[in-house]
């Protein structure tokens, strides 16, 4: 691979990301034009690119996004088959891809949604699989999504213990992500959990404030240094006026010989 074909690769990669950005932030037909264009770039990334398991990931990604952006069960179906191949191969180029076995997971998991299977399908079985790899890779990083399938099952203990170990890694969404998460309906009704949730929204307050209470600060130390460069500047010119305004001392004139 040329030197010119890594810089052509790695400019592709980075507009297709940028698209796949700009497409969440859309809606409907533009939405779909948006990804549509970020996997031409994709698809244009040779496949000996040192960086196609990036490729490959970032397309999975874009697909996924997508496929939760349809209405419909069917058209999201399809979606979700496309994002899961890119998975997969991203997992066969780069077996420990972190990105690719969560991603993987909840591309299993909404496919599972989207086609209406019962929980036993080894649809969810796979997503569950692919979770533990996660958790093989780095630890913490997919047990939210296993507190999610805990909950589905109904498996209240496990779901606490794993919205727990998210907890401890710092791994879990926003409180507010939470408590919408529609996977989480079967144990929000439960003591723990809206313990959790007070815990989480007192923690998320306290945050607000330490920001809030750093933003000052430094709201203050910017408007005392443009306080004291504006000091400085004053003194330099009251110091220049005052040599300017000095008499200036007549020349001595040598007798003439």
């Amino acid at each position: 691979m040329s030197f010119l074909d890594f810089l052509f690769s790695g400019r592709k990669l980075k507009n297709a990301k940028k698209l796949t950005e700009a497409a969440r932030q859309e809606k409907g037909e533009q939405a779909d034009n948006l990804f549509q264009e970020a996997y031409e770039n994709f698809s244009s990334i040779s496949e000996s690119s040192s960086n196609y398991n990036d490729v490959l990931y970032n397309w999975g990604f874009a697909l996924l996004h997508q496929a939760q952006s349809k209405s419909s069960a069917e058209e999201a179906a399809k979606i979700y088959e496309e994002s899961i191949t890119k998975f997969s191969f991203c997992q066969t180029v780069s077996p420990n891809h972190l990105g690719a076995a969560v991603d993987g997971g909840v591309a299993l998991l909404g496919l599972a949604k989207a086609k209406g299977v019962d929980l036993d399908d080894e649809l969810y079985a796979k997503a569950k699989a692919a979770f533990e790899k996660a958790e093989q890779i780095q630890e913490g990083s997919a047990s939210y999504n296993q507190a999610c399938m805990a909950a589905l099952a109904n498996d209240k203990e496990a779901c606490q213990a794993a919205l727990e170990k998210a907890r401890s890694h710092g791994l879990l969404p926003d409180v507010e992500d939470i408590i919408n998460d529609e996977d989480l309906k079967n144990v929000k009704r439960l003591a723990w959990f809206k313990k959790l949730i007070k815990e989480l929204e007192a923690e998320k307050k306290e945050e607000e404030e330490r920001q809030k209470e750093f933003e000052r600060r430094k709201a203050e130390r910017k408007k005392k240094l443009i306080a004291e460069q504006e000091q400085k500047q004053d003194k330099t010119q009251e110091t220049k006026q005052d040599k300017d305004t000095e008499p200036k001392q007549e020349q001595k004139q040598k007798p003439e010989e």
